[in-house]
């Protein structure tokens, strides 16, 4: 019971996150606190329970698929308890726009390294093409997501942060400088639209690469047939959504626009890896069987992923 009342809060814990988050400005920095210090517990209690369960082939936690499962859940989680104490980040209040910051790199930092471990795992079953292109697209599109993050550190450092706030409110969102601002742009305006479309270039390569690391998934029956289909079928569609809102953005579609500025917004890259992983923290609870692709490994979840 104990187990899957915890499976059951992790499927939901993105949720709850926000709200805790958004409790300092509500009540105060000590609720704030506390709130933290109540989600951070009920999400340890949690993995921990499911990772001492036991199963036919052992603990869950012996699972492969566990440690990065356990990364894979705690980066969109830190993304959000950081960043939604903040609410839309603007250089105008310097202190929540490098938390914001801080909280996004953070949870960034942990998705990458979940990834890479989940590589190492899925390399000893023999699906290393497909999760070594996965991989290096995640890499390359990391490297061009940290120069956007460290250009808001250093717009914060000289004291160009009232610089910044003065021209974000178009320079700094996709729906607007997709369509082109006109005019001779100022330093500040290029450097803002430059770093972020090093974001967009980071949330279509993420997509490219989770779709990867899905096929590799339900090739060893980590993830079932049919939640693993959704789930590559998915990361495709926004990535085709995202390229197609770019191009059209550029003849003035409005519509094209604030698609592409909502799918390439930094979370939405957390969000289908976040329950597609929430399922490999439990699927230590395949049983044994004996060899796929000539390679000795754990059996096949014993249920598809659903609702994903």
């Amino acid at each position: 019971m104990a187990r899957r009342l915890g499976s059951a809060y992790l499927w939901v814990a993105l949720f709850p996150a926000i709200p805790v988050g958004r409790l300092r400005g509500l009540i105060g920095v000590e609720a704030l606190i506390c709130g933290y210090a109540v989600f951070v517990a009920l999400t340890a209690a949690a993995v921990w329970k499911i990772g001492v369960s036991k199963t036919n082939a052992g603990r869950v936690r012996q699972h492969p698929s566990f440690l990065p499962g356990v990364l894979l859940i705690a980066g969109p989680l830190t993304l959000l308890l950081g960043a939604s104490v903040t609410g839309e980040p603007t250089a105008a209040r310097p202190g929540d726009y490098l938390l914001n910051t801080t909280a996004i790199f953070l949870g960034s930092l942990l998705l990458v390294g979940g990834f890479v471990v989940l590589s190492v795992r899925l390399w000893d079953t023999r699906q290393g093409l497909l999760t070594e292109l996965g991989l290096a697209g995640l890499l390359v599109g990391a490297a061009v997501w940290l120069a956007n993050l460290v250009f808001r550190y250093a717009a914060v450092a000289p004291g160009a942060a009232s610089f910044q706030a003065r021209v974000e409110d178009r320079a700094w969102v996709a729906n607007e400088y997709l369509r082109g601002l006109g005019g001779e742009p100022s330093w500040m305006r290029f450097l803002l639209v430059w770093t972020d479309m090093l974001q967009l270039a980071f949330v279509l390569l993420a997509y490219l690469a989770t779709a990867a690391f899905g096929v590799s998934l339900m090739r060893i029956g980590w993830l079932g047939k049919s939640g693993g289909s959704v789930f590559i079928a998915l990361n495709f569609v926004l990535a085709l959504v995202v390229t197609t809102g770019i191009i059209l953005a550029g003849v003035s579609s409005v519509v094209a626009a604030w698609t592409a500025y909502i799918l390439t917004a930094p979370f939405m890259v957390f969000i289908l890896p976040y329950f597609v992983d929430t399922a490999l923290l439990k699927g230590g609870g395949g049983k044994s069987t004996g060899h796929k692709d000539g390679v000795a490994t754990a059996s096949p979840i014993a249920y598809t992923v659903r609702g994903v």
